[in-house]
C-alpha cells in the first residue's frame, strides 16, 4: 500500500511517501505555504515530483481540530476537504488528525526520532505515558499512552494552547497585561509561540526603555542564542522560563514517566541554551513539594522536523490492521 502523508502548519507543509506503513525517508519535502494557492496545489506539486499519479490513501496532520470531513487551519486560511483530498491524490480514503496528535502517534517509534536528551543521566524510571509539546507557529500538547491490557497504545490529544498562561510575580504580571491587550486574557500560546516570542521581545525592549534591534522572531532567537543583543537574550530567557513553567504543569497532569519530548521550529531555535542554560530546567522542577517527583522524568528536544510525518506513518500502520 502506498500513501501520502502531510503535515499542514501555519507556515510549512511537509509531505513524505509512506509504504506499508513506513516512512520513505528520501521521500520527504517542505514547501512554504506562502507560496501555494492552497493545500491542493502543494499535494499536486508533490505528487508530480516524485511521479505517481496517485496514492492508496492519504492522512493529514494538521494545526486545527480535525473533523472526518477536513478542516480550516488555526494559523492560516486555509480550508482543506476530504473530497478535494481524494480527488488531487486518487486516493480511496483520506484521514484528517490534528498536528499534535501525530506527533503523539509519532511517540511509538521515538526510537526512529532524532533527539537530543536535555536532562543527562536521568533515565525513564518505569514505563508510562510519553508527553511531546512544542512551540511553534502556536503552541501544543498531546500524551502517547502504552496499551495496559493488549491492543493498540492510544494517544491523547488537547488544546494546550489556548490554556491560560501561568505568570507569577510583578514582573511577570506586567507581561500578562501587554500580552492581554485587546485579547481580555493571556493564553499560553500568546508566548510560547513564533509570535509571541516576539511580544515579549518587544514587551522586554519597552521595559528597558530601549528601540528594538530585531524585527521578527527568527531574529530574536538567532540575537539571543549568539548573545548578541540583551534585550533578545533577555527575552529568550523569559521564553525558556515559561517554556519550562508549562511543560512542568503538563507533566504533573500527564506523569510521562517515559519521558517529556520538546518540538517546534521555536523550541528547536533554542536547542543550545536549552541544553547548556539551567532557565527551563529550573522552572519545569519549580513544582514545590513535588520538585523531587519532577525529577522522574527525563526530557528530551525533538530535533526532526519530520516527527509529524513519522506520526502519520504510524496512524497509517495502526489503522490497517
Amino acid at each position: 500500500m502506498l500513501a501520502l502523508a502531510c503535515d499542514i502548519g501555519g507556515t510549512n507543509t511537509r509531505l513524505g511517501l509512506v509504504r506499508d506503513g513506513v516512512l520513505l525517508s528520501e521521500s520527504t519535502s517542505s514547501y512554504a505555504n506562502d507560496d501555494f494557492e492552497d493545500f491542493y496545489a502543494v499535494a499536486a506539486a508533490f505528487l508530480r515530483e516524485r511521479g505517481e499519479s496517485r496514492v492508496d490513501r492519504v492522512c493529514i496532520a494538521l494545526a486545527a481540530v480535525a473533523t472526518a470531513e477536513g478542516a480550516t487551519l488555526t494559523n492560516r486560511d486555509w480550508t482543506i476537504r476530504r473530497d478535494r483530498v481524494a480527488l488531487t491524490s486518487g486516493a480511496d480514503r483520506v484521514d484528517f488528525i490534528n498536528d499534535f496528535e501525530a506527533l503523539g502517534y509519532a511517540m511509538g517509534q521515538v526510537e526512529r526520532l532524532e533527539t537530543q536528551c536535555l536532562t543527562p543521566g536521568r533515565a525513564s524510571g518505569q514505563p508510562g505515558p510519553r508527553l511531546v509539546l512544542g512551540a511553534g507557529t502556536g503552541f501544543n500538547a498531546s500524551a502517547w499512552c502504552p496499551s495496559r491490557f493488549g491492543g493498540a497504545p492510544h494517544v491523547v490529544a488537547a488544546e494546550c494552547g489556548h490554556m491560560t498562561l501561568p505568570l507569577a510575580g510583578e514582573v511577570e504580571f506586567s507581561l500578562q497585561g501587554a500580552l492581554s491587550v485587546g485579547r481580555g486574557r493571556a493564553s499560553v500560546e500568546r508566548a510560547l509561540s513564533g509570535r509571541g516570542l516576539f511580544e515579549i521581545y518587544q514587551w522586554q525592549c519597552a521595559q528597558a526603555r530601549r528601540g528594538p534591534l530585531a524585527t521578527t522572531a527568527v531574529e530574536v532567537s538567532r540575537l539571543a542564542v549568539a548573545k548578541a543583543d540583551r534585550d533578545c537574550e533577555e527575552a529568550g530567557h523569559v521564553f525558556m522560563r515559561l517554556l519550562g513553567r508549562v511543560c512542568g504543569d503538563l507533566a504533573l497532569a500527564y506523569l510521562p514517566f517515559s519521558g517529556v519530548y520538546l518540538s517546534g521550529g521555536v523550541s528547536r531555535a533554542f536547542a543550545g541554551p536549552l541544553a547548556q542554560d539551567q532557565t527551563f530546567l529550573e522552572a519545569f522542577l519549580a513544582k514545590g513539594r513535588q520538585a523531587d517527583f519532577m525529577e522522574s522524568f527525563p526530557v528530551h528536544l525533538l530535533l526532526d522536523d519530520r516527527t509529524a510525518l513519522q506520526g502519520c506513518a504510524e496512524w497509517l500502520r495502526l489503522s490497517a490492521v
